[in-house]
């Protein structure tokens, strides 16, 4: 099976979602493939080829999201870090996003896989990331991070007011600024009510 029959509607379905039209389409796969070498083959210039699995990829998305973010929140002055990341960047937010975007139909599984775990959801998440990283840079990443609703530039003041005033989601919860059932704006009902 080459390339396009195997991974082609996937990665464009990806590049509708995240609006970020790749360069190398390889990476755009990587990020998806959850599988080992047998479920992984494809044909490319008339020889067998395996994706490489997205564990790696993941690691090295992770590590620019973190980045990013980092840079953001030094930049605001913000004290409260691991709130911010892990309100953000958390597998579980990251699984939440993708299952809403239905990535999980194009994550590629192994035979014996019947669904898409929230780790494995989280994973190609993160792997995406790193794809578009690799693919675009910087600039490339904090478009997608926006479009994702993971670190959007009105997000981001949003997180550094949250995490300035409020140390925890209960806190905010608590205080009616924050809705974790809303995930517009990260749940916050409006940024005038936290600041």
């Amino acid at each position: 099976m080459d390339f396009d029959s195997k991974f082609g509607d996937c990665v464009k379905h990806i590049e509708n979602t995240i609006r970020h039209t790749f360069s190398n389409k390889k990476l755009c796969a990587e990020s998806l493939n959850n599988a080992g070498p047998t479920a992984s083959v494809y044909v490319a210039d008339r020889q067998f080829t395996t994706l490489p699995k997205n564990d790696r990829l993941a690691v090295y998305g992770d590590i620019v999201a973190t980045s990013m973010l980092c840079r953001d929140w030094y930049d605001g002055g913000s004290t409260a870090w691991t709130a911010m990341r892990n309100d953000v960047l958390s597998n579980e937010y990251l699984a939440e996003i993708g299952f809403t975007l239905g990535l999980d139909h194009c994550i590629n599984k192994d035979a014996g896989t019947t669904s898409v775990s929230k780790r494995m959801m989280a994973t190609a998440v993160e792997a995406l990331l790193g794809a578009v990283h690799l693919d675009g840079g910087d600039e490339a990443l904090r478009v997608v991070l926006g479009q994702l609703r993971i670190v959007s530039p009105e997000d981001r003041l949003v997180l550094l007011a949250k995490a300035t005033k409020w140390p925890s989601c209960k806190a905010a919860q608590a205080c009616g600024a924050f809705d974790p059932s809303d995930r517009g704006a990260l749940g916050f009902k409006a940024l005038s009510a936290i600041i």
